[in-house]
């Protein structure tokens, strides 16, 4: 299905690229760009989107709350890794997609003991996300709308109060608002 979806996506791209409008015609031509934004994604959720019921199809793991984000890779080695984490009562999990399409791997864990605190804010330069400083070093996730997930991740992790959930580097070396009064 991937490789059928490239093919017309491809298709349809030389199509809008070289082909004069007025040569099949400009309802014709305008018609086939929202074709060509349903073809990406289509191709985006059958290649990267891990959804709740895959893994608890797939997977035996028992889990309190899960999200879809994408994992940034440590040292910018390559693209982000996109799937689903989880938040079992032991350990955090990232499931994601196999390369083709099929089934789900386990691509990353720790176990939640080994996580000190996380943080909510920039993860990579543009995108916010969150980060969880582990024994072991940072994992960071990029995460839309982040900020709203501060309770219920504080909750799956285990904790009773929010002491160990800090904000990103960048606003923590800001000035406070006290001190600009100052100023």
């Amino acid at each position: 299905m991937q490789v059928l979806i490239k093919l017309v996506l491809l298709g349809l791209t030389l199509v809008l690229v070289f082909i004069n409008p007025a040569y099949i015609g400009r309802a014709t031509y305008y018609a086939l760009f929202p074709l060509l934004f349903v073809l990406v994604w289509v191709f985006y959720r059958i290649t990267y989107h891990v959804s709740e019921k895959l893994v608890r199809s797939s997977s035996d793991v028992a889990f309190s709350f899960s999200l879809f984000c994408a994992m940034v890779p440590s040292l910018g080695d390559g693209d982000l890794i996109r799937g689903r984490l989880l938040f079992t009562p032991t350990d955090l999990i990232l499931y994601q997609r196999t390369a083709k399409g099929q089934g789900l791997k386990q691509v990353w864990s720790v176990p939640i003991k080994d996580v000190k605190k996380f943080t909510l804010g920039p993860v990579l330069s543009v995108r916010k996300g969150i980060t969880f400083h582990t024994e072991n070093g940072d994992v960071k996730f990029v995460l839309r709308n982040a900020q709203n997930y501060k309770q219920p991740i504080t909750k799956a992790l285990g904790w009773d109060t929010e002491s160990s959930v800090g904000v990103g580097d960048e606003a923590a070396s800001s000035p406070s608002f006290t001190e600009i009064q100052k100023l």
